[in-house]
């Protein structure tokens, strides 16, 4: 036909886009109840109880989970005012040390958002659901990030190329902003 799936779906493939996987499918579960919701609401006059707490769930996975995909992909913004501006071998060095500082505090918060998961006796209302659905949300996404910050941090000692490219800059540059070059 017309329109092919160029991308072979292997399980690799399913391994390095877990994330974005896990997102595209709760965003597109949120988008199916919201809908469903709205239009029981104003043409059935009748709304879904529990039609809320499913996408308050699906939400913190899209959140936590896209987080990681962002992080992945090196789609965060940052405020690197002074990042941008130092030497090569300094900026190099910086990055691994605020990688390092990543990958501590995602192990941190891995940690504790675990124990946090498991400890959650809370269960929500219409759907007698426990918590530990949404507060597992919090532990995949930092855990994945703390996968790629350690990721991250090989690839700057063992593939330097590789660690350059991906943080490869073309923002060194002037901006321009409405056909006006700004410093």
């Amino acid at each position: 036909g017309k329109y092919t799936l160029k991308t072979k779906i292997t399980p690799l493939w399913i391994i390095k886009n877990f994330e974005e996987m896990i997102c595209a499918s709760a965003a597109f579960a949120m988008i199916l109840i919201c809908t469903a919701n709205v239009f029981g609401r104003y043409v059935f006059n009748h709304a879904i109880s529990w039609a809320d707490e499913v996408d308050i769930c699906l939400l913190a996975w899209v959140t936590f989970v896209g987080a990681a995909a962002g992080y992945k992909r090196n789609r965060h913004y940052g405020m690197d005012f002074i990042l941008t501006r130092l030497p090569g071998k300094a900026k190099k060095t910086m990055r691994i040390i605020l990688n390092g500082v990543v990958a501590a505090t995602c192990i941190f918060l891995t940690y504790h958002s675990f124990i946090f998961t498991v400890n959650a006796k809370k269960v929500m209302p219409y759907t007698r659901l426990p918590y530990k659905y949404i507060d597992a949300s919090a532990v995949v996404g930092f855990a994945s990030m703390t996968v790629y910050s350690i990721i991250f941090l090989v690839e700057a000692f063992a593939f330097p190329e590789k660690y350059n490219d991906r943080y490869d800059e073309t923002d060194d540059t002037a901006l321009v902003v409405n056909e006006e070059e700004i410093q």
